[in-house]
Parts: C-alpha cells; structure tokens; sequence
C-alpha cells in the first residue's frame, strides 16, 4: 500500500533529512515531491494528491498557514503534519483549529518522527480496509437486488426470504465493520430495490428506517420484504390464482432443463394455452418465453458472480443453454452487457 508524502521547508538538510527518516521507517512510504514554500508546494499537492503534507510554519512566498488554509480550502483530503520550533509555539496552535494531525519539533528527533508518521499510516490503513469491507459488502448484497426483486413480483414468498436472510447474514457478519456502516448498507439496499421496481413500473414500498440498534434494522429489513410480497399479492388478487403459483413454482425447478417448454407446463397445471397466457400475463406482467428467460439470466448472474471457477460456457449449460452463442446473445438482451463483462464487473471471488 503506497503511502505517499509531501516535505514542504525551505531549508534543503530538514527536507533531506526527513527524506532518509521516511524512507528507512516503512517501505510503502513514498516521498513524492518536495517544496521550499507554500505555492509551491499547493502546485506539487494538486499535481500528487499526497497522503500526506508535511510543512514547515515559517517559509518565505507563502507560509505554512497559508499553504494548509488553502489546502483545507480546496477540500483536499490530505493529513498535515507541521514543523514548528520551540519560537513558533503560537503558530502551531493557530495551525492545530485548520485539523492538522500533529506536529513535529524541530530539532527533529528521527525516532519521534517515525513513531508519529507510523500511528498515521496504520490508521489511514485501517480506513482503506474498512472501505474495501464495506464496498464488499455492498456488492454482495446488491448481487441479491434482482433476484429478490424477481422473488417478490413472482409473490415467491420463500424465495425472497431465503435471499433476504442471505443479505442480513452477509450484513451481521460483515466483520470488523462499524454497526454505523452495516444499517448503512442495509439502506442502500433498500434504495436499490425501490429503484428495480420503480424501473418495471411497480413502485413497492420498499421503506426501511434508521434505527438505534442493528438487530432492529434487521428485523425491520424482514419486515419490508413481507410487507413488499402482501402489496404485490394485494394488487394482484393473488390468492385468486394458485395455478400461477404452481406454475412458478415448475418454472424454479425445471428452468435449467433447455427442453423445458410451455406444452410441459401446462401439461402439468391442465390448463389450456389461452387461459394460461391471460392469468400468467396478468400475475407476472410478462408471457411465460419472456418470465423463464428472465429467470434464466437472473440465475446466470448469480453464477457468473458468485461461482467464478465455472467458465461462462458452464454457466449457461447450468440455466438451460447448452449453445454458447444462444446464452451470451440472450444474456446480453436482458442484460445489456456479455456474460465475460458482467463478471468483470460484478464478481469479487467470493
């Protein structure tokens, strides 16, 4: 991990001195420029995005006060550690109200340097692995989004709660995460489901609350999907239509069978052509060719992110398409983008 620093002095044996105390103190640390005064300095800063600016107070052109009120100024992220002599005690004290990390006194003594400039960098680590945890944990969970948005608008009730659990489970133990950053992610969840029904022309109230503990979040997650699945059964009288029912129920068994068709199907309800199409269009808001090849890629997408030891080919022989070229043109219809491109983008190896 890069750690890269910024000497900001107009005296060229501190910025040389600092340079070997630096890079004998970590070998990720990295110096990536060095000024003699605030302009220029705010010039190398803007070019390198350091991690970190270490500045003298007193340099001619531009002081350090100026060099950090104009980093602040900017936005810029960057940990500022200030050079100060015993003389310029109250300009240290005047830099500390801009949020500077510390202060380094000059004569600077080597072991205090790196003792300083190792706390920062085992901090800034500990943000760079809490961020990739929670990115991880974000995209496992939104992996579930269509396929629970799918459960739920096919009134599946024990498949959206199956998927549901699995996005609580992969939360709860989402490890050294902070709880604050865990409701979070339940909530961009929610957004993402709200968002996939908006987008079919169903908005579901998909509403979810921030609240004090996580175990209540939890439980109010589970809650917003069983609320979700009586909307869709509501609007639909689906109590009225148990034979569509049965007939996703068929559908999430035999899907993978490419000689899986409509004539077996009815076969199985005992129903005729016409009177399937209208209940099946009805319930589902698509024909039954339209709802298995949506559920075929659905499932595709679950394997492409998820099992990456199979090979796309595999995948698709997994959800009923033995011919390769069939799979990645109708997984591209429905998804917008090949097989091999959406596991670039969703799959983590996990």
């Amino acid at each position: 991990m890069r750690y890269t620093i910024l000497l900001v002095d107009d005296e060229p044996m501190i910025k040389l001195s600092l340079r070997k105390i630096l890079t004998d103190a970590h070998p990720d640390f990295a110096v990536v420029g060095d000024a003699s005064d605030g302009e220029e300095a705010l010039a190398l800063a803007e070019q390198e995005r350091p991690h970190v600016i270490i500045t003298d107070i007193s340099m001619p052109v531009m002081g350090g006060l100026e060099l950090i009120r104009a980093v602040r100024e900017r936005g810029w992220r960057a940990e500022i550690v200030i050079l100060s002599g015993y003389g310029e005690f109250e300009y240290a004290r005047e830099a500390l109200k801009f949020g500077v990390a510390d202060y380094i006194l000059k004569p600077m003594r080597p072991a205090a340097v790196k003792e300083l400039m190792l706390g920062l960098f085992a901090k800034h680590a500990e943000r760079v692995e809490a961020s990739h945890a929670k990115g991880e944990l974000l995209l496992r969970c939104l992996r579930h989004a269509d396929r629970l948005v799918e459960r739920i608008w096919s009134a599946d009730e024990a498949g959206a709660m199956a998927l549901g659990d699995e996005i609580a489970r992969a939360v709860a133990g989402s490890g050294p995460l902070p709880d604050e950053q865990k409701k979070g992610a339940l909530l961009d969840v929610a957004a993402a489901l709200r968002h996939k029904a908006e987008e079919r022309g169903t908005p579901i109230a998909f509403e979810l609350a921030w609240r004090e503990r996580l175990g209540e979040m939890l439980e109010q997650f589970r809650a917003m999907l069983l609320h979700a699945l009586r909307q869709v059964r509501s609007g639909r009288n689906w109590g009225k239509q148990a034979a569509i029912r049965d007939a996703i129920a068929i559908i999430g068994e035999r899907y993978a069978d490419p000689q899986f068709k409509l004539d077996e199907l009815l076969s199985r309800l005992g129903m005729s052509v016409t009177h399937f199409y209208n209940l099946f269009k009805q319930e589902t808001g698509k024909s039954f060719i339209a709802y298995l090849i949506d559920y075929r890629i659905g499932q595709a997408k679950a394997l492409l992110a998820e099992r990456r030891e199979l090979k796309t080919y595999e995948v698709g022989e997994r959800v009923g398409y033995p011919d390769y070229p069939h799979f990645t043109k109708a997984f591209k219809r429905v998804a917008g983008v090949t097989p091999n491109e959406y596991r670039k983008l969703h799959g983590s190896g996990q």
